[in-house]
């Protein structure tokens, strides 16, 4: 009987081990997923342009950093200007926001050119804007609901779209610009490489120059979010 029993715990304790093992198996490797390793490719006119480094195959990731002569507010209030969105951002055609799920939620759709003869890419996504005491964030991720597609256009997914907005001083603001996703259907590899390289630099200095020359007031989904945003 007691030589039954040690063995029963003996058992015991070697499953015990292997379920360890198994989860921390299982936690470095979601660890691994999620330490990205960013490579500078280059800088254009104070846009440090990034590659992943080992990315995963298919993906499109790039990452832009620059300092911008700009308030922070003004961004804010670009970005948060959907439809006002395709007076600056390159190949941008138009962008429909499809429902207001609160006023830091957004269900939308940016339709964007390729050149000929690929089909147009429609990105529908779920926008989050996060502000905290020294940033804001735009975030969106691919939307669950497909009814809003658009059949006319390719539907491109994203796996990390983020902006984020970081006050410097009432006139200067750094940007991180973060996305890895893919175009939808089959593009060359020469194209993916030009936008993956080009558009991200065109898009920030797009950006800055629009803001240099036009002074944004506050828009009603503005204060809508500051209202909503909790106090510092």
């Amino acid at each position: 009987m007691l030589k039954g029993e040690l063995s029963r715990n003996m058992v015991m304790a070697l499953v015990t081990v292997v379920m360890v093992l198994a989860a921390l198996l299982v936690a470095s490797g979601g660890q691994a997923q999620q330490d990205k390793i960013w490579v500078h490719e280059s800088t254009e006119e104070g846009i440090a342009l990034y590659h992943q480094q080992d990315a995963p195959e298919g993906l499109l990731p790039f990452k832009a950093v620059a300092v911008l002569d700009v308030p922070s507010d003004q961004i804010v209030l670009a970005l948060l200007d959907a439809e006002g969105k395709p007076l600056w951002a390159p190949k941008l055609k138009s962008t429909t926001v499809h429902a207001t799920l609160s006023p830091n939620r957004f269900l939308y759709s940016e339709y964007y050119t390729t050149p000929w003869p690929f089909k147009d890419r429609e990105f529908l996504l779920l926008g989050t804007v996060a502000m905290a005491d020294d940033s804001i964030v735009f975030s969106a991720v691919d939307a669950r609901d497909r009814h809003y597609r658009e059949p006319s256009h390719v539907q491109a997914n994203i796996h990390e779209l983020t902006f984020v907005i970081m006050p410097l001083s009432a006139d200067r603001t750094r940007v991180e610009f973060t996305f890895s996703g893919d175009l939808g259907g089959w593009i060359p590899d020469f194209v993916q490489e030009i936008i993956q390289k080009r558009w991200p630099v065109r898009f920030i200095q797009a950006l800055q120059g629009y803001l240099q020359n036009h002074q944004l007031v506050a828009s009603e989904r503005y204060l809508q979010l500051q209202q909503a945003s909790p106090s510092p």
